[in-house]
Formats: structure tokens, sequence, C-alpha cells
């Protein structure tokens, strides 16, 4: 007979309370690493698109309306666009209403070591894809079922399944994952997952492509990259700009990375949502702008759907972003959001903000102490107190 403990009970809780959901799969490039053979991709991509199971009926019939409009009795498939960036472009924008999530894992097959395991050996390459997969799956849904494209690449899938099946925990009673099978002309968000996964895939393949990464942001929740990029995709196109600063960005990339590898497999709820709020700024300062804060409501908007529940600004700024630089994580903000600090002047915008709020309140502390000592012919000090002797120092 199985004993849980109170850990236990509250994990199966929260699982239980989590909306159910489904993610539908589809795969772009191919495995080989011989890129002066004719077909060999530079990247492989794997787009997972999330709807929770109560509004599947409603996303099928509006994704179905958009493939009518746009295919007509055909079926959707990004191959069929190419590079006609008008029309995939109005289709995107036809998409980006409707109710999903995005998460993407790309592959940068170039940046891989010559000759290393992953390079050599297919079968490596495969399994270290099934272990990404399903580390970032579990990460943000630990209850999902699967569908897949069965005309895709069959080797990926069914080695997937069955990296699953062998390493997800035995006991379904925390971990409900249920995997199934389609073929993309049965579902329409295969389909859906096939055109955004092709249309992101344009980013990386294609410079005359627009920013799809932008226009999709708000329906992305991760892209997984690896191996990770070392510099922010502005410093890269311009290494002597002035503004970014490699000793600060490589610093603030290692504190969250090293944050994030420590705490990655913590169940515990605001380790969970401090994880997902760092891998989230990491993924916008390497794929959608360097410079660029994002909002507190676009943060929010990101760990409620982690969390399936409303996530508070309070919860945001004391639980997630005040314990994250308590640990020592980097993290640059002003009035317009987070970031990633790439330079002086975010560490310099985040100080200046810090002074506004703390200048002013040493000071009113000043005043008291001052009334105090006047009231006391300067017998009673406040700051006496062991507690107070940081500011008793600052204000001597």
């Amino acid at each position: 007979m199985n004993k849980y403990s109170f850990g236990d009970l509250e994990k199966l809780k929260d699982i239980g309370s989590q909306p159910s959901r489904t993610a539908f799969i589809d795969e772009c490039g191919s495995f080989g690493f011989d890129f002066t053979t004719t077909g060999t991709s530079k990247y492989y991509i794997i787009c997972a698109i999330c709807v929770k199971d109560n509004k599947l009926g409603d996303l099928q019939r509006a994704v179905e309306k958009v493939r009518s409009n746009n295919f007509g009795t055909g079926e959707m498939k990004s191959n069929t666009i190419g590079k006609d960036y008008k029309r995939r472009s109005k289709i995107i924008a036809d998409l980006l209403p409707l109710e999903f999530r995005v998460i993407v894992l790309v592959a940068n097959k170039q940046a891989f070591i010559n000759d290393s395991p992953l390079t050599t050996f297919k079968k490596v390459f495969v399994k270290y894809l099934h272990q990404r997969l399903y580390n970032v799956l579990y990460h943000v849904y630990p209850k999902l079922k699967i569908v897949e494209d069965q005309t895709g690449t069959s080797e990926f899938q069914a080695g997937f399944k069955k990296y699953v099946q062998i390493n997800r925990p035995q006991n379904d009673l925390f971990n409900e994952y249920d995997f199934d099978y389609t073929d993309s002309r049965d579902s329409i968000l295969v389909q859906l997952a096939d055109i955004i996964g092709g249309t992101i895939s344009k980013c990386y393949t294609d410079s005359d492509a627009p920013n799809y990464l932008e226009m999709l942001k708000g329906k992305i929740i991760r892209i997984e990259d690896f191996p990770n990029n070392t510099t922010p995709y502005f410093a890269m196109s311009n290494p002597y700009d002035n503004k970014f600063s490699k000793d600060i960005f490589d610093l603030s990339i290692r504190c969250a990375n090293n944050f994030i590898v420590k705490n990655e497999r913590n169940e515990d709820y605001e380790k969970r949502m401090q994880v997902a709020f760092l891998k989230y700024l990491l993924f916008q300062v390497y794929n959608v702008s360097a410079e660029k804060f994002v909002s507190s409501s676009e943060i929010i908007s990101i760990l409620t759907e982690y969390a399936n529940s409303h996530v508070r600004k309070d919860f945001l700024y004391r639980r997630i972003i005040a314990q994250l630089r308590d640990a020592g994580v980097i993290i640059a903000s002003c009035t317009r959001g987070y970031k990633i600090p790439t330079s002086i002047e975010d560490i310099t915008i985040y100080l200046n903000q810090t002074n506004s709020l703390v200048s002013p309140m040493l000071h009113r502390v000043e005043i008291c102490r001052n009334l105090i000592f006047q009231q006391t012919d300067r017998q009673l000090d406040i700051l006496e107190n062991d507690a107070f002797v940081k500011y008793k120092n600052y204000f001597d």
C-alpha cells in the first residue's frame, strides 16, 4: 500500500486543480549533420501547440475557418506558403486572436561541435531531443496529453513515446500523462503546429523573413534553444555597439542559468514560478529584443498560464523578483518592466529606479531621527538598535 506525505497530497491537489491540456506537436527539419548534402537542414525545430481541453472545440472550429479562408479545400501546410511572406503574415494575423500557447524547441545543428557524439551518432542526437522536449513540456504542464503528426518523422515520434514511458514517474496518481497519435489530415490543430513551427523556422533560416517571433511573442511561452547562445542578437550584429557589455551580459546569463539548473526540478510552487520567469526573460533577450524591457502585465499573463490561476503583481514583485535578487540573480528593471541586463545602462536604469524609491524613504527616516534627537536633547537615538546599525552608519 502506498503512503503519501502531506507534500505529496498538496502536489496532487495542485496537479488535480490544473485544467487538462493537449499539446499538438509537429517537426521541421532533418537529423543529418552533413550540410554539403542537399536537403540537410541547419535547424531542427519542434513546435508544440498547447490548448486547454475545454477550449479544443472552439479552437478547432476557428482554425478550420482560417484554413478554409486561406487554403480552400487543401491541407494547411507551411511548405505550401513558402516565402510568400505577405500571405504568411496574413495567416498568422488571422491566428493570433485564437486561444492557444506555443512551446518551441530549436536545435541549431551548426553550433554543435563536429565529431561529437551528438553529430556522429544519430541515435544520440535523437535521444537528446527526446530528453529536452520531455523536460520542457513536463516543467510547464505536468498534466498533458500529446498528439503528434504520424506523417512526420515517425522515428522521432516513436522514440519520444518510448522515452516518456521509461522516464516519467511511474505513479500516474501525480503525473497524468496520456499520449495519443493522429494523422495531421485528421487533426486541424496538428496543421496549426505545422504552420506555427514552419513560420518560426523562417526566422532562423531566411534573413528576409519578417520578425515572426515578435508577432508571436504573446503566444510563445518558451523557446528552448540549444546549444544556448552566448550573446544576444543585437550584439552579434554590431559587436562595437557601446551599449553592449559582454561582462555584464555574461555575468547576468550565468547567474540566471545557475539558478535554473539548481531549481528546475524543484516542485515548490514559488521556485517553479521563479524558473518560469527567468526562462521567459532569457527567451526575450535571445529571440525578441536584447534592449527591450518586458512589461509586468506581459509577464503576469505568461506566469498565469504556468500557475493555472491569476498571478498578482504583489506576488510577482515580492515572491519572484525579490527572491531571485536575494539569490544572486541580476535583473534590470524600470517603469517599463524587466529584462536580463546587457549593458551598464541597464544596471544604471535599475539603480536609478531603486534610488528614486529608497532615497525618499531614507530622507524620512533621517527627519524622524533628527526630530526625536531635538525632543530628547540628543539622548535618544532611534538607530541605536542593533537591527538598524547599517542605517546608523549611513547617516553618521
